[in-house]
């Protein structure tokens, strides 16, 4: 198979070898049709001169034969071309060849026939190819009295079309060779970068990400940004490598935790470490461990899902979200109680109609709201906040009082399994990745998230899609929350 390189070589020279063909053959028949043109017209003006002296001289019949022989012959030698005195009837009555005898003399011409039929008389007649030009001499009152033709061979056309042929000869051999290197260096120096690329697509599938191409000045337009792209492609390739070994290195250590934690009790039940009488408690602690690996499985399915599928558009459907916060808020009210936590809700009165999947909102709600209970101070505040932007939107808020996130960390709460806080790492229930999945969820409503942490009071605000009514909030939740 060839490169694209010898493909482009191929057809450049093709391409070029025809152009110059075309050029060549075009200026040779333009130039031959000048050629013609311009010996015509002098054959046309010496014959034009022979017939104003010949009517100037034609009445004294003696001086004028002669000295029309005299000039006859001047004209030739002079000109180069062959000069016939014709009679009115077309009879040739002198001759350049010869002041006393010329085998033309005598013979018969049809002076007043077309050009063509003319040039092919007088070709029969000198025996070779000819121009020819014939002009009629006017005497007295302007009657034709005679003809003066003249000819000429093609030998000086011929030699003249011979060294056009010779230059344009030299000229395509000493031009396309050059023309063929100039394009030689230019297809190498255009497929350089695709090759470098082709060796980098190799490398970077090998497991080499780390692998660029360069960029610059000495690359076309195209070239150069095809390389930036490809450069943005294997970066990303990086990145996603990388969070790919992270997630392993992360999903092992959740994972690595509680399975040892079930191996160890297990094996001190079995080999008689750990009392009989003890058994249960000890089962209750390998049950509660098992759950918490079905919830890591069952999670990282769910954001599986949601990466791959995103929301479909059959479950898009407008929805009360105050309803749907104040709901999720009761599930709450047995932890919220025991941490004696103040409540503080700000909903619009009529309620707030988003347009996203119910379902979905429902889990990011009750994950924000478990999130700020579990890590809200004793006696501290939780709050929930609906507002309407001035946009299509709705901005909906979670926040807590307590802990302070470090503003370097703030970037990092949405990452998967990330407990980099130690105050947030004594947990044993979270699996770490709620907030991945809260993320998830609302990036896959192509919607923001975002969160604050200053002063003690850390505030999670998503957006989300406002549907065009806004009805009262349901006479069931009022009843739930009175």
């Amino acid at each position: 198979m060839r490169s694209t390189f010898a493909k482009q070589l191929f057809l450049a020279l093709i391409l070029l070898l025809v152009a110059v063909l075309l050029v060549s053959v075009s200026f040779q028949l333009l130039f031959s049709r000048y050629m013609i043109f311009s010996i015509r017209s002098d054959l046309t003006e010496t014959a034009q001169a022979m017939a104003d002296m010949a009517s100037v001289l034609s009445e004294d019949n003696y001086t004028s034969q002669s000295l029309l022989h005299i000039e006859l012959n001047f004209a030739s030698r002079t000109t180069g071309d062959d000069v016939l005195l014709l009679t009115a009837d077309g009879f040739v009555a002198a001759c350049s060849d010869g002041l006393q005898y010329c085998p033309h003399l005598g013979a018969q011409l049809a002076p007043t026939a077309s050009t063509k039929e003319l040039t092919k008389a007088v070709c029969a007649l000198y025996g070779e190819q000819r121009l020819a030009a014939c002009v009629p001499i006017e005497g007295y009152g302007g009657m034709t009295i005679g003809y003066v033709l003249t000819s000429c061979g093609y030998g000086d056309l011929y030699r003249v079309m011979e060294n056009a042929v010779r230059i344009n000869l030299l000229t395509v051999l000493v031009l396309f060779p050059l023309t063929a290197l100039a394009v030689y260096l230019l297809g190498k120096k255009q497929t350089r970068p695709m090759k470098q690329m082709a060796e980098a697509a190799r490398r970077l599938g090998r497991g080499q990400t780390d692998v660029r191409v360069p960029t610059g000045e000495s690359n076309s337009a195209e070239l150069d940004e095809l390389a930036v792209a490809f450069n943005n492609m294997a970066q990303a390739l990086s990145a996603s490598e990388t969070k790919r070994q992270e997630f392993v290195a992360n999903v092992s250590h959740e994972l690595k935790t509680p399975m040892t934690t079930i191996s160890g009790y297990m094996d001190g039940m079995l080999d008689g470490t750990i009392p009989p009488e003890q058994h249960p408690k000890y089962m209750a602690l390998i049950s509660g461990e098992v759950k918490r690996l079905s919830r890591l499985v069952r999670s990282m399915l769910e954001v599986s899902r949601l990466q791959d599928k995103g929301i479909p558009v059959e479950k898009m459907k407008s929805f009360d979200i105050c309803e749907t916060m104040g709901l999720a808020l009761i599930t709450f009210e047995q932890k919220i109680n025991n941490k004696h936590l103040n409540v503080d809700v700000d909903f619009p009165d009529l309620g707030a109609m988003a347009l996203a999947d119910p379902d979905a909102i429902t889990q990011v709600v009750y994950n924000l709201i478990d999130n700020a209970v579990k890590f809200c101070d004793e006696q501290g505040t939780l709050r929930l906040a609906v507002k309407q932007t001035s946009g299509a939107k709705l901005l909906i808020s979670v926040s807590n009082t307590g802990p302070t996130i470090p503003p370097e960390e703030l970037p990092l709460v949405f990452d998967r399994f990330h407990k980099t806080d130690k105050s947030r790492s004594v947990d044993r229930d979270g699996v770490g990745l709620g907030l991945y999945i809260v993320k998830t969820i609302i990036c896959s409503h192509e919607e923001d998230i975002f969160v604050t942490s200053q002063d003690g009071v850390t505030e999670f605000s998503f957006t989300l899609r406002r549907a065009k009514i806004d009805p009262a909030p349901s006479a069931a939740l009022e009843e739930e929350i009175q």
